[in-house]
């Protein structure tokens, strides 16, 4: 089985772009950003995308520190029939752009 090749001295650009090796993810990044306190609706209406698609990738943000829900995720008290807001965590994402940049060089 191939394996992934992974460069010498990459180790720090690991985890920041695995946070957002994905364009829904930077997507929804970017539409939070300007639209603060949104629930799925219209995310998955901006970027022209179902919320089977969204959602996932919403869990992953959040589970990451990336972006904060209202109401918080608990897993012993699901929030079916709740309507979810969402918002970006600007400090971790400020910080994983930091990182990133410290990992290609930039700083």
């Amino acid at each position: 089985m191939p394996r992934l090749a992974q460069p010498a001295g990459s180790e720090d650009a690991e985890e920041p772009v695995g946070l957002l090796g994905s364009l829904v993810k930077t997507a929804i990044l970017r539409y939070l950003r300007t639209n603060p306190g949104v629930p799925i609706r219209p995310i998955c209406d901006a970027l022209q995308l179902g919320a089977s698609t969204v959602q996932p990738r919403l869990n992953e943000l959040e589970a990451a520190g990336l972006i904060i829900s209202d109401p918080p995720y608990d897993e012993a008290h699901p929030r079916r029939g709740i309507w979810v807001r969402y918002r970006v965590n600007d400090e971790a994402v400020t910080d994983l752009y930091l990182r990133l940049g410290i990992a290609i060089g930039e700083f």
